[in-house]
């Protein structure tokens, strides 16, 4: 098949899949974001308020783009496009807007730091390792989601990806000491700890790249 007529799918595609995406998930988790934010931009003076309102915004937005990743019209339907196609699309569609919203949060955050730390040095947001760990946490429900979707195609199949979140966020707050990933910009073991959020993206990516297939391995994933 050409990638031209690929191409022209998937322009016939974006406008049905924009209507049909389940928006109010997305919405409220983008309000959710935004008051997550609240303490950092009323004038919290400590920077870790803007760090933690930032991955909690990650985290909501990723819950909510990952009810965009389930089809309910898969049973009903017959179509000539293939499955790989119109979940790209589907997390293009979602996703978008998310990134969109978390990068609009990021600046604002990154308006309301207080301006001297200790010493009087000035104080940054780290937006890049930010980024990696905003990108883990969304991605984390969404490839949940779409796994989930290979088999499921009902209101609660995108529940597996908040359940994902859930779980994955349960278990790094019990790592406590040096075994912690939610590390502060001030903290030493910053760079170090994000080198490991980059290898749990790439575990995201490949794990959305093999959800999202066409082809059905013999044991129907």
């Amino acid at each position: 098949m050409s990638v031209s007529l690929r191409a022209r799918q998937a322009v016939l595609l974006v406008g049905p899949l924009v209507r049909i995406v389940p928006w109010v998930p997305a919405v409220t988790a983008a309000a959710l974001a935004l008051l997550a934010l609240v303490p950092a931009v009323l004038g919290a003076r400590a920077p870790d308020t803007q760090v933690w309102g930032l991955r909690i915004a990650a985290v909501l937005l990723g819950a909510g783009a990952s009810f965009a990743m389930v089809d309910m019209m898969i049973p009903l339907s017959v179509t000539p496009t293939p499955r790989w196609l119109r979940q790209w699309l589907r997390f293009a569609i979602a996703l978008g807007p998310a990134a969109g919203v978390w990068w609009g949060l990021c600046l604002l955050a990154a308006a309301s730091m207080p301006g001297d730390g200790p010493g009087g040095a000035t104080l940054t947001l780290p937006v890049a390792g930010l980024a990696v760990e905003a990108a883990v946490c969304g991605l984390a429900g969404v490839a949940g989601a779409a796994v989930a979707a290979r088999s499921g195609h009902n209101r609660t199949t995108a529940l597996a990806g908040p359940a994902i979140q859930a779980l994955l966020l349960a278990m790094s707050l019990a790592l406590n000491g040096g075994w912690s990933p939610w590390r502060l910009p001030l903290d030493g073991r910053w760079d170090q700890v994000h080198r490991y959020w980059s290898m749990a993206l790439l575990v995201c990516a490949a794990v959305l790249l093999a959800a999202n297939r066409d082809e059905r391995s013999p044991r129907g994933f």
